[in-house]
């Protein structure tokens, strides 16, 4: 009876460092996707609405019963007004650089980001991964750092992968 009972913990631990191996050296070096989803689900901005930093000045949560399905991410709003409005013109409500971090990305690096943690500039919505990131930005000259970026995603759509 032991020996059942320890080949059954020994599996457990096999199948725990398996996935522990998957999620902290397979998962980051497959190719990342156009649009941040995280690891866990297929939601852009952890699930919050993109027109709420617009509209309202705020990040707002989003309502898994009012969703939009673009470019193979699920996109959540606070009201079906918001979906609607994200739904005729996708390009203009959605992050910068697929939702990854702005301040990263003009240092030639994937990264992810905290919804709470954001600017827009020149009407175009841009997320960072923790307030140094943005204040960063704006010590170093905003502009400058969206043409960094810019260069940067636009060798990762073009050839999937930073430059």
């Amino acid at each position: 009876m032991e020996f059942i009972g320890q080949d059954w913990r020994k599996r457990l631990w096999m199948l725990l460092i398996g996935a522990s191996l998957h999620f902290c050296v397979v998962k980051p070096l497959m190719a990342a996707d156009e649009i941040n989803t995280g690891y866990f689900n297929d939601l852009a901005l952890k699930g919050y609405d993109s027109t709420a930093y617009f509209s309202q000045g705020k990040a707002q949560s989003g309502d898994e019963r009012i969703s939009f399905e673009w470019k193979g991410a699920v996109w959540l709003f606070a009201r079906e007004a918001d979906r609607n409005l994200f739904a005729a013109n996708p390009e203009a409500f959605a992050p910068q650089y697929g939702g990854y971090c702005s301040n990263q990305m003009s240092l030639g690096r994937l990264s992810d980001t905290d919804p709470h943690v954001w600017l827009i500039q020149d009407g175009k919505l841009y997320l960072f991964g923790h307030e140094a990131g943005r204040n960063r930005w704006e010590q170093t000259g905003i502009e400058a750092q969206i043409q960094a970026a810019d260069r940067h995603w636009k060798a990762f759509i073009q050839n999937g992968k930073i430059e």
